[in-house]
C-alpha cells in the first residue's frame, strides 16, 4: 500500500491516491515534502518579507513588489506547522510596521511627556499586537494546508478579515492596509468602487498565494501549475480592462455641479499652533491665503484641521475677523477649531469643522467621529498610564456620533477630520447621506518629514474611487491636494510650504455599489472563511512536523 498526499501549497490541491488498501485498513505512511527553511533561517526569510512589503509603500512607493512579497513569507511559514507558521508570519508582521510606523516614535516622542527613547515602547507595543495579523494568516493557512484546503482561497480571506477586524474591532488603526500599495495603479484599482480596498487587499494576496505555490513547486523540482497562473494573468488583464473602460467612461459623463475651491495650506509651526500669543498673527496669516485665492475666483475656501486655534463657538474677536471675512469676500469658509460640550458636569472636548457661509451664518458643523488613539485619547489607559495624548486640552476628545453633510448652494460636502479618510465604512456615509464632494482636513505636521504624510495621502486617493466623488485635501503643513474620482492625484504641494491653491471641483452624480451597500464583499469574506473553516474543522488533518 501507498498513499501520497500533496501540499495545499500546490495550486492543483491535495491529492490521494491509494493502492490496494483493503477496506478499514489506515494508511501505514505519509509521505510529504519536507520544509525548505527552518528556525533561524525562517525567521530570517519571515522578517524579509515584512521588510520587502515594507518597500511597496511611500515614501519608497514601490508598489509592484507587494505582489510577490509575501512569498518568502509564506515559504518560511508553511509546512513547519500552525505554531511555527504563526510566529513566522508575526515576525513578518513586526519586521513590516516598525517599518511603516517609525513615525510614530517622533510624535510621541516630541508631543507627549515621553522622551524619543521611551516612546519606543508604546511603538513595538503596537507594532507587535498589529503583527498578529501576520501571524493569524500564515497559520490559517498552515491549518487549511493539513486539511488539503487551497491557500489561494484561505489566504485572501482571512486576509480581508484580519483587515476588516483591524478596521472596526480593535481600536481602530486600519493604517498601511495592504490595497494602500497600488493607489497609483489607476487601470487596476477602479473594481474597489465595488468591493472597497479589501478587494483590492485579496487580490494582492490572491497573486502572492499563486506564485508562493509556483516557486514551491520549482524548488521542488516539479513543474508549476499553468492552469493557476494563466487564471490569475487573466484575472489581472480583465480587471486592468475593465478599469480602463470605467475611467474613460466616467470622463466622458457630464458634470452636475461644480465649484471653485480654494486650498488654504497655512503652515503653521506645531510648536506655536497652541500658543495664545500666535493665534492673532495665525489668523492673520489665514486671511491673507484667503484673500489671495477668492481673488482667483474661490467660491468654497478650505482651511485645514483646527487651523483657529482656539474656541469658535464662543465669541471673542477672532471669531468676529471670520465671520466677518466670509462676509465681505462673500464666500464660504470651512474651518477647523477645537469644541466643548459638558456632559454630568464634566468638560468634553470635540474636533470640529464648522462652514461659514457668505452671509457670516456658522450654524452647520460636525463633529470628528473617529477619534486618534494616543492624539485626542489614550487608549486602554490601565495599560497606558504613563502616556498623555498628543492633542493639547484639558481633558480627553469626545467622537461625534452623526456624518453630518454640510450644504451649500454650489453643493454638498462631507468633512473627513485628520485620518477619517482611512475608514471606508465611515466615508461612504457621508456620500451615501447626499455629499456631491469630499473635503478632508487634516494637520499632518505631527508625522514631521517622515513617509506618514505621504502614506496619509495614498491611503485619501481611494476614497475617491470608492465613492466616484474628487476629494479635496487640505492639510497645514502638507500635503494638500486634489483627487479626481478615478484616484488620480491632479496635483499636490509640497511639505512644509505655506501655499493656496484655487482648482475647480466637478461630480458627475455617481453612486457606486460601494457607496450604496457598504462591505459586503468583506461580508463575503468573512461568511465564506466560517464556511471553509466547519468544512476543514471535518477533515482529518495529515501529520506535520512543527518547528519554532
Amino acid at each position: 500500500m501507498r498513499v501520497a498526499i500533496a501540499t495545499a501549497g500546490d495550486t492543483d490541491g491535495a491529492r490521494v491516491i491509494a493502492n490496494g488498501s483493503p477496506a478499514g485498513v489506515r494508511p501505514a505512511a505519509v509521505e510529504r515534502r519536507a520544509p525548505l527553511f527552518t528556525g533561524r533561517s525562517a525567521l530570517t526569510l519571515a522578517a524579509a518579507s515584512g521588510a520587502l512589503l515594507a518597500l511597496a509603500f511611500p515614501i519608497v512607493d514601490w508598489g509592484s513588489v507587494a505582489w510577490v512579497a509575501l512569498v518568502p513569507l509564506l515559504l518560511a511559514a508553511l509546512e513547519r506547522g500552525p505554531r511555527a507558521a504563526f510566529l513566522a508570519g508575526w515576525v513578518a508582521g513586526l519586521v513590516f510596521y516598525l517599518a511603516t510606523l517609525y513615525w510614530l516614535v517622533l510624535t510621541i516622542g516630541t508631543y507627549t511627556n515621553l522622551s524619543p527613547l521611551v516612546s519606543v515602547g508604546p511603538l513595538l507595543l503596537l507594532c507587535g499586537f498589529l503583527a498578529l495579523g501576520f501571524g493569524l494568516v500564515t497559520a490559517a493557512c498552515e491549518w487549511a494546508r493539513r486539511r488539503g484546503i487551497e491557500i489561494a482561497l484561505v489566504a485572501p480571506l482571512s486576509w480581508v478579515v484580519v483587515e476588516w477586524i483591524r478596521t472596526y474591532v480593535l481600536g481602530g488603526f486600519p493604517w498601511v492596509s495592504l490595497g494602500y500599495s497600488q493607489y497609483r495603479a489607476t487601470y487596476l484599482v477602479q473594481f474597489v468602487e465595488v468591493t472597497g480596498v479589501y478587494g483590492l487587499s485579496a487580490l494582492v494576496v490572491l497573486v502572492n498565494a499563486v506564485v508562493y505555490g509556483a516557486v514551491r513547486r520549482w524548488l521542488a523540482g516539479e513543474a508549476p501549475s499553468s492552469r493557476a497562473m494563466l487564471a490569475v494573468t487573466m484575472l489581472l488583464v480583465v480587471l486592468v480592462g475593465w478599469g480602463y473602460w470605467r475611467v474613460r467612461k466616467i470622463a466622458s459623463l457630464p458634470v452636475v455641479g461644480a465649484v471653485r475651491v480654494g486650498f488654504i495650506q497655512g503652515n503653521v509651526a506645531q510648536d506655536v499652533k497652541w500658543d495664545p500669543a500666535y493665534q492673532a498673527a495665525t489668523i492673520a496669516h489665514y486671511e491673507a491665503l484667503t484673500r489671495e485665492a477668492v481673488a482667483d475666483g474661490a467660491e468654497l475656501v478650505v482651511w485645514p484641521e483646527t487651523a483657529a486655534p482656539f474656541f469658535f463657538q464662543e465669541e471673542s474677536e477672532l471669531r468676529e475677523r471670520i465671520l466677518d471675512l466670509a462676509r465681505e469676500l462673500h464666500v464660504a469658509l470651512v474651518v477647523g477649531s477645537p469644541a466643548f460640550t459638558y456632559e454630568n458636569g464634566a468638560l468634553v472636548l470635540h474636533n470640529r469643522v464648522y462652514l461659514v457661509d457668505s452671509d457670516g451664518a456658522a450654524d452647520q458643523y460636525y463633529d470628528k467621529m473617529q477619534l486618534v488613539p494616543f492624539g485626542e485619547y489614550v487608549p486602554l489607559k490601565p495599560l497606558f498610564f504613563f502616556v498623555d495624548k498628543v492633542v493639547e486640552g484639558v481633558g480627553d476628545f469626545r467622537a461625534g456620533g452623526t456624518p453630518v453633510v454640510l450644504r451649500t448652494a454650489r453643493g454638498n460636502f462631507g468633512v473627513l477630520i485628520c485620518y477619517e479618510d482611512i475608514f471606508p465604512g465611515l466615508t461612504r456615509r457621508f456620500v451615501a447621506g447626499g455629499a456631491d464632494f469630499l473635503v478632508n482636513i487634516t494637520n499632518d505636521a505631527w508625522f514631521g518629514r517622515t513617509s506618514a504624510p505621504y502614506q496619509h495621502l495614498a491611503m485619501a486617493t481611494l476614497r475617491a474611487i470608492e465613492n466616484r466623488v474628487p476629494l479635496v485635501r487640505v492639510a497645514n503643513t502638507g500635503i494638500s491636494a486634489m483627487v479626481d474620482a478615478d484616484g488620480t492625484i491632479r496635483w499636490r504641494t509640497g511639505l512644509f510650504e505655506s501655499a493656496w491653491r484655487v482648482d475647480s471641483v466637478g461630480w458627475v452624480g455617481l453612486r457606486t455599489f460601494y457607496t450604496r451597500f457598504g462591505d459586503v464583499f468583506a461580508y463575503a469574506c468573512i461568511a465564506l472563511l466560517v464556511l471553509v473553516t466547519i468544512v476543514g474543522g471535518s477533515r482529518r488533518p495529515h501529520a506535520a512536523r512543527e518547528e519554532t
